[in-house]
């Protein structure tokens, strides 16, 4: 893929765009990770019915997922940086709509429209900084991107806190930082990368060309709402008091922020393959560490919670570090979109499957959950290990 680059691409143009979309993925953190729980609030406090409030949320991953396979399209007729750039104004104004009405059903519609712009910017980052970056750094810097979403939707709940959840203001605030989110791309749309291609992403294609990426997608998204919304429900169900069941999702998230960066390291020095097993391991003891930890009040769950964290959402950096390493030029598109598509879809499914798990064994069926998906991933990463070998 280096050969296809503009020879103006020089070292420190590279710099200067991987951190613009560092900055960008930060801003657009921020702004989802307040965004969902203000939606949620405003809509609890209208008396919207918990399964509507679920399915408004729920809304946004179908937006993504209908809008995937048409990004390479989009790249193609509009360009990398314009295809952002559009993708976001169409967010934008969906999410300043959403200040302006209180029609469920146009919440609906709204909601949709977020993700089908979104994803533009989603799926064209993560491909604009696959083409540009060497292999030997591939990991560390897809880490560095997972590091700065990361610590948007960490602290987009904080600034929620700062402006509050009553009238327009929040809505339009972050509103503004989606749009806000565009500006760093840009000055550097000049340096984009050639990512013309005609075929779309295809998650049946990916789950027969990278199988073991495929089902990382799957595992990840089948968890990762899961993870926000149930890991303090379930603190509260072993006994524990409003504000440490609150405390233990922050311990989740810390992992994620803190260990994405070493494991991109390790990524580019060590198998990734045989990484992601490890990562599959840890993922398969974490919640049953954490789950008796926290039954029987040991101090264990909170460095369990730390690891467990960092390495579910390791899998994430991981595999989509494997996705740049496999796919090249055109195809690298069109499997960013399958990617996403195939982590949306599991987020479709893995919410509802861990309440009902929940309800199913109280107060430990969360966690069984959590490790039986975490088995499956990691019975399929050690097959297709040994059918490469």
């Amino acid at each position: 893929m280096t050969a296809a680059l503009p020879l103006v691409l020089t070292p420190g143009r590279v710099g200067w765009s991987l951190a613009a979309h560092f900055v960008s993925s930060l801003s657009i953190g921020v702004a989802i990770g307040g965004m969902v729980p203000l939606m949620a609030l405003t809509l609890e406090h209208r008396g919207v019915d918990p399964v509507l409030i679920g399915v408004n949320s729920a809304i946004g991953s179908l937006g993504v997922i209908v809008g995937a396979p048409f990004v390479p399209s989009i790249i193609r007729r509009l360009g990398a940086a314009n295809g952002i750039a559009a993708g976001l104004l169409l967010t934008t104004l969906a999410a300043a709509g959403l200040a302006f009405t209180d029609s469920f059903p146009a919440w609906l519609v709204l909601r949709f429209l977020t993700g089908v712009g979104v994803v533009t910017q989603w799926v064209v980052s993560e491909t604009w900084m696959q083409a540009i970056v060497e292999e030997r750094r591939r990991g560390l810097v897809m880490s560095g991107y997972i590091t700065s979403i990361a610590l948007g939707f960490a602290s987009g709940p904080v600034l929620l806190t700062l402006v509050g959840t009553e009238g327009s203001t929040p809505f339009l605030l972050f509103a503004g930082m989606i749009g806000l989110t565009a500006l760093p791309v840009l000055p550097i749309r000049r340096w984009a990368p050639p990512l013309m291609l005609g075929q779309r992403g295809s998650v049946l294609r990916l789950m027969r060309d990278a199988p073991t990426v495929a089902c990382a997608a799957i595992a990840v998204g089948l968890v990762d709402s899961a993870f926000f919304t149930f890991i303090p429900l379930y603190g509260l169900r072993v006994g524990l008091p409003h504000e440490t069941a609150i405390t233990l999702l922050t311990v989740v998230l810390a992992g994620n922020v803190v260990l994405q960066v070493p494991l991109g390291w390790l990524a580019d020095r060590v198998s990734r393959r045989g990484l992601l097993l490890v990562l599959g391991g840890v993922c398969c003891v974490g919640p049953v560490v954490a789950g008796w930890a926290l039954t029987v009040g040991s101090m264990i769950a909170y460095p369990a919670l730390f690891l467990w964290g960092g390495a579910g959402f390791g899998l994430y950096t991981v595999a989509v570090t494997m996705l740049g390493e496999r796919y090249r030029a055109g195809e690298l598109a069109a499997a960013n979109a399958a990617f996403v598509i195939a982590f949306e879809l599991a987020n479709l499914v893995g919410p509802p499957a861990a309440g009902w798990a929940m309800e199913a064994w109280v107060p430990h069926g969360l966690m069984v959950w959590m490790t039986i998906v975490a088995v499956g991933f990691f019975a399929v990463t050690s097959v297709r290990g040994i059918q490469r070998r």
